[in-house]
This record gives structure tokens, C-alpha cells and sequence, in this order.
């Protein structure tokens, strides 16, 4: 859990410069990819002398490896468009979704034990991101924006299972900077540097890839452990932004307070039943 935890800052600190470069710099979902990937490899880098190089260049590390990078596009790509349409905030709201996949996952593996009361459970939570997504877009969100809700979402629940699946022989310091680079070099031709490069406010945006590097290393370690643990990540930040929203006195419709509860009230509900039922956390 402590691997959680650590992602939750790590992430809460970068969430809002994803929204900086999709928005305010007007980034492509090819450039977006491109400088996050870039920008975030150059900082994983850093840790090499800590942790040191280790990749065991195999059929099984090599087909994770280039399921990685196709997962981490998908994501940046979905994630680059949604943030021009829905706030970090929705995001965090859906992505909650993945706990009680990632629970039948664990099922599905051994890794957790059957309880009934995760059917209601889950029924709650979808009621709750539905009233979160209400509350943010006004009303009901379109079909695409849910379509590429869906796709963010399965992005970021296969990205875990792989990294889940790892072989032996591979730390994830070293996967994240190859997957990250792999991700650069594939936006490249998609991407003209003259331009990119006079933008405004790059180098901004490239700092707040560094709590986003730290991010994605205990995350990985959150996934390694267990998919429940890497899912939980999402619906704690949401916690966390929703209590930095209360302390700011920000205002809050109903149906995103509401929404809010019922899906933390739902998540918590799973977390605490899981372990009850001899779930491993």
C-alpha cells in the first residue's frame, strides 16, 4: 500500500501540468506524447546510477515491452485528447472503474477470493462516476468523450496487468525509460520539431515531469505487487483533490459532491471487503 500512496502525491503533484501541456500549450496528442515521453525519460534516467540498468532482452520481456509502449500511446493519446475536454478531475472519477476490474483480474489469477457483494458494489460506483461525469460536463457526456473514456481506462488497466507481468531479470526503472523512449521515437514523424520547439512555455511543462517520473516508478511498483493496489491509485487522488477542493472552498455542484461520495463510499467499500475476504493487499 505504501507503493499507492507514494503515486497518489507523485501524481496529484503532476495531474494538473498533464492539463498544462494538452490545453495551454495546444499540443497535439502527438506532441503531448512526444514531451511527456521525452521530458519524463530524461528524468527517469537519473535514477539509473541508484537503481542501475537491468533488462533481460528475451521473446517473453520483449513482447511485454512493446505491449508497454502501445499501451502508454494509447493513453497519452486519449489522455491528451479528454484533457481539452474534461477536467483531471472526471478523469480520476473514471478511471475509479479499474478497482473492481482489476479485482476480477485477481480472481481470474488466484490472487483474490469470490465475495457477492462486489456486484453491488460495482453497481454503486458506476453510479457515482455517472453523477461525477454529470457534474463536471453539465449533463450527459457525449458518445466519444465516454468511448475515449473507456479506451483511457483499459489503457491504463492493461499498462498494469503488463507491468504486473514482468519477468525476472527486469527492474522497472529500466522498462520505464524504454518504454518511454520507444514512445518518442514512434511520434517523431508526426512531429515538427521547428515548431514544437518555439512554443511557449516547454520548459514549464517539462518540470512537472519530474514528481510524474517518480509517479510512474512507485506505480510500477504498486503493479508488481498487485493490480488492486495499482488500481486504487486513481480513486485516491481523486480523494485527495476532492478534499483539497472542500479546504479551498471551491464551489461543488451536487451532482459532483454526490457523485464524489457514492464513488469513494463505493471504492472503500471493495478495498475493505477485499481484504475481509482474504484479498491480497
Amino acid at each position: 500500500m505504501l507503493w499507492s500512496v507514494a503515486t497518489v502525491f507523485f501524481y496529484a503533484a503532476s495531474s494538473l501540468g498533464d492539463k498544462f501541456i494538452a490545453a495551454k500549450l495546444k499540443c497535439s496528442a502527438f506532441e503531448f506524447s512526444f514531451w511527456v515521453g521525452l521530458t519524463t525519460a530524461v528524468f527517469l534516467s537519473l535514477l539509473l546510477p541508484l537503481m542501475g540498468w537491468r533488462f533481460s532482452f528475451t521473446l517473453a520481456s520483449g513482447a511485454v515491452l512493446v505491449s508497454l509502449i502501445g499501451l502508454k500511446i494509447v493513453e497519452f493519446y486519449t489522455s491528451a485528447m479528454l484533457l481539452k475536454r474534461v477536467s483531471a478531475y472526471e478523469l480520476k472519477a473514471w478511471l475509479s472503474l479499474n478497482v473492481p476490474i482489476s479485482f476480477f483480474a485477481d480472481l481470474i489469477f488466484g490472487k483474490a477470493a469470490w465475495f457477492a457483494w462486489i456486484l453491488p458494489c460495482t453497481a454503486v460506483l458506476v453510479v457515482g462516476v455517472t453523477l461525477v461525469a454529470m457534474g463536471e460536463g453539465g449533463g450527459r457526456r457525449s458518445g466519444g468523450v465516454v468511448f475515449l473514456c473507456f479506451l483511457y481506462i483499459a489503457s491504463k488497466f492493461l499498462y498494469g496487468f503488463c507491468m504486473n507481468a514482468l519477468p525476472a531479470g527486469c527492474n522497472s526503472v529500466s522498462v520505464l525509460i524504454l518504454v518511454m523512449v520507444g514512445v518518442v521515437l514512434l511520434q517523431l514523424p508526426f512531429v515538427d520539431l521547428f515548431a514544437f520547439f518555439r512554443k511557449k512555455g516547454l520548459a514549464a511543462g517539462a518540470l512537472t515531469r519530474i514528481p510524474n517520473a517518480g509517479g510512474l516508478l512507485t506505480e510500477a511498483f504498486a503493479a508488481s505487487q498487485s493490480l488492486l493496489l495499482y488500481a486504487l491509485v486513481q480513486p485516491m487522488q481523486l480523494a485527495l483533490l476532492f478534499l483539497t477542493a472542500l479546504v479551498g472552498r471551491e464551489k461543488t455542484g451536487a451532482y459532483k459532491l454526490i457523485g464524489t461520495l457514492v464513488t469513494l463510499v463505493a471504492v472503500c467499500g471493495v478495498t475493505v471487503l477485499v481484504y475481509f475476504y482474504g484479498g491480497k493487499l
